[in-house]
């Protein structure tokens, strides 16, 4: 299983955009967290922004595709997507998350 974690100005832009990665089948879940305070460096200064946080789950197989798919569609300029390769997961969840993947899904 794989996590991307990716950033976003909203809750409403986070949520828009986990539901059309869910359409297309690049990911089985996202977990969205708003409340999220990011510090970094933007146009030579440091910025203190609030933003909301999206953690979506999917296979080693749809991963650069998810990735491809988020930086396509977001809407900031850069936006952070990270990758955590490899990360563990109960069976019958990561079964779940592979049956979710695929073109048909559980259907």
């Amino acid at each position: 299983m794989i996590e991307v974690h990716v950033t976003f100005a909203s809750a409403e832009e986070a949520a828009r955009l986990a539901r059309a990665v869910l359409e297309a089948r690049l990911a089985a879940c996202a977990n969205i967290v708003e409340g999220v305070r990011s510090l970094f460096w933007w146009d030579g200064q440091i910025a203190d922004e609030a933003e909301t946080l999206a953690i979506f789950k999917t296979g080693a197989e749809r991963a650069e595709a998810l990735e491809a798919f988020i930086a396509e569609h977001h809407p900031y300029d850069t936006p952070a997507i990270i990758r955590h390769m490899n990360v563990g997961a109960n069976p019958a969840f990561e079964q779940w998350i592979a049956a979710e993947t695929t073109a048909e899904g559980n259907a």
